[in-house]
């Protein structure tokens, strides 16, 4: 008779069985790791376009603006060539003065610039920029710009009215 608790015990022994090395643990802690790592950055790029950014109403603001800005301070002579004594009274007074007049709420942030046709610096009138508002630098912007001309030659040929709210 063969006794079977002994081929059992041989078994354990035998030199081509082996447990979890060093290198299989590495190996699965890296796989999960990674699998982890791609399931966060997939569901944290799922939910991006849902954090706060422009919002409707900030862009519908910047339209009001800049159109009520050309509308108020056009002269007759051509289609957006604005009136530059106006234009530097109304950019000379308090953003909050400007906030209440064009109805914007306290909690949005106002600018608006008169900037040269590329964008690359304010105008400058009489020593003053062209400008009022909070600065906006890496912000999240709702803009609206016009192309306009001053009445008195200060933009050449033409130059953008930008404003921001956010």
């Amino acid at each position: 008779m063969i006794d079977r608790r002994q081929g059992r015990g041989d078994r354990c022994c035998l030199s081509g069985a082996r447990g979890q090395t060093l290198q299989d643990y590495t190996i699965g802690i890296s796989l999960f790791l990674v699998t982890v790592a791609a399931v966060l950055a997939g569901l944290l790029g799922f939910t991006s376009p849902l954090t706060a950014g422009v919002s409707a109403e900030d862009v519908s603001q910047s339209e009001r603006v800049s159109a009520a800005m050309v509308g108020n301070l056009s002269t007759a002579r051509q289609p957006n060539e604005l009136d530059a004594s106006r234009l530097s009274t109304t950019l000379g007074r308090p953003v909050e003065q400007l906030r209440n007049r064009w109805g914007i709420e306290r909690t949005t942030s106002l600018n608006v610039s008169l900037v040269t046709l590329n964008g690359t610096r304010i105008v400058e009138r009489g020593g003053t920029r062209l400008t009022v508002g909070a600065s906006y630098t890496n912000r999240s912007t709702a803009t609206a710009s016009r192309i306009v001309v001053l009445d008195d030659g200060t933009c050449d040929p033409s130059c953008r009215l930008v404003v921001r709210t956010w």
